[in-house]
């Protein structure tokens, strides 16, 4: 019994020793290769097609022995974000039938303050890459612009209450990328359909477009939302009497007209009502309509106030007796 002491005695130390020697060892500075991911970032990937993306990188580092150990232990290398200005590309001609591409050669020198701050948070010392450069080419996508229709949006106001203007949309156009006979088979983009109920009050939107472009194959839209401003105010009702005239001749002479006036029913807003009044309206008939024999004259409201919204016109026609 008295022998097995001394064995496990010396296992002890042995143990100790070893862990003492390891984290010695783990502590020590060291120079080691890793492997890294390069994700280039910065350029329209809409308008541009990537021809050439250099994506990895071998960095000569210096760390402990245990942060090269947890490092080698991740599934994954670590990923550098490397921004490219497009300002910053540069014009060539491959020999790709004479297409003119976009070009940025990036020195590893010039971005080893980036590689140094992102390594300093894995205590990591950047020391240099076996590789001078890395390379990105481009080639810009042909494009087509667009303005949004708007006519699958549907608006419910809640009574007495009524669009005051016109819509605002943003952006004002959306540009299409891809290829040209892709583009040219392209007429038209709108937004999804889509019903806004009781709308009451002025408010701004975020509307998707009608993405069925993306079907077409290689396609890319510049935005994909739209944010639609409608401007809204409570409306009432207002009645005015309006004359009808007959543009290029005077209705004085040798016409009579029955009823020579017409009613027009009115949304005016309530912050309108002291500005609107029936001289900003005129009501008139096609003198082509005479002249064709026409029994009676469909009136037409040519002219009124940008934002008030017609509701009925009594009578829609009238009849005439030509006095000769």
């Amino acid at each position: 019994m008295h022998r097995g002491r001394p064995i496990r005695s010396f296992l002890v130390i042995l143990g100790i020793t070893s862990l003492v020697w390891l984290a010695m060892a783990m502590s020590e500075k060291k120079e080691f290769s890793l492997p890294v991911k390069v994700r280039m970032t910065g350029f329209d990937a809409k308008r541009y097609a990537v021809v050439r993306a250099d994506t990895s990188l071998v960095l000569q580092v210096e760390s402990t022995g245990f942060n090269a150990f947890i490092l080698g232990l991740k599934k994954e290398p670590l990923t550098f974000n490397l921004d490219i200005k497009n300002e910053a590309m540069h014009r060539y001609p491959l020999r790709r039938d004479g297409i003119v591409d976009l070009y940025r050669c990036v020195a590893i020198s010039d971005l080893s303050a980036q590689f140094s701050d992102q390594l300093s948070s894995y205590s990591v010392h950047y020391l240099g890459s076996a590789k001078d450069s890395l390379m990105l080419v481009l080639n810009e996508r042909g494009s087509k612009v667009f303005r949004p229709d708007l006519s699958n949006l549907k608006i419910n106001f809640s009574d007495g209450f009524g669009l005051y203007g016109e819509p605002k949309v943003s952006p004002t156009e959306i540009t299409l990328y891809g290829s040209s006979e892709v583009l040219a088979a392209i007429d038209n983009i709108g937004v999804k359909a889509e019903t806004l109920d009781d709308v009451r009050e002025t408010g701004t939107y975020r509307v998707p477009i009608d993405d069925g472009w993306k079907e077409m194959g290689d396609v890319y839209a510049s935005t994909e939302m739209l944010t639609i401003k409608i401007p809204v105010k409570r409306y009432v009702e207002q009645h005015y009497t309006v004359p009808v005239v007959i543009d290029g001749i005077d209705t004085s002479q040798g016409l009579r007209l029955y009823p020579d006036h017409v009613k027009l029913h009115v949304w005016v807003a309530q912050d309108d009502i002291v500005a609107v009044s029936a001289d900003r309206f005129t009501v008139s008939a096609d003198y082509n309509d005479i002249l064709s024999g026409a029994q009676r004259l469909k009136l037409c409201v040519n002219r009124f106030p940008r934002k008030v919204r017609i509701r009925k016109m009594e009578p829609e026609e009238i009849e005439y007796v030509i006095i000769k």
